[in-house]
């Protein structure tokens, strides 16, 4: 009987072994799968601001778009202008 009891205690001790880092594996767990929940959040979070980001810089460049459309307008109409001005300064008096 000695050695049952002998190896039931073994048994037991490692049961109890077993809990303890079952337990602390759990624990760790836990707190890896928050801490990636909070840098998730924090990742949304910028990927939200780069976002924002990219939309302002894209009205940007649309907005300096037309207002190199509308100069370019208005320097053709310049360079016409004066073409014109000195077409008529080269004809001969009428």
């Amino acid at each position: 009987m000695d050695r049952v009891e002998k190896v039931l205690g073994i048994l037991a001790e490692d049961q109890i072994e077993l809990r303890k880092i079952v337990a602390e594996l759990a624990k760790q767990t836990d707190k890896s799968i928050r801490e990636l929940r909070l840098g998730m959040r924090e990742l949304q979070a910028r990927m939200r601001e780069t976002d924002e980001r990219f939309r302002k810089t894209d009205e940007r460049f649309q907005r300096t778009d037309e207002q190199m459309r509308l100069t370019g307008e208005r320097i053709d109409k310049l360079v016409i202008a004066i073409g014109e001005l000195i077409s008529r300064r080269n004809s001969p008096a009428a």
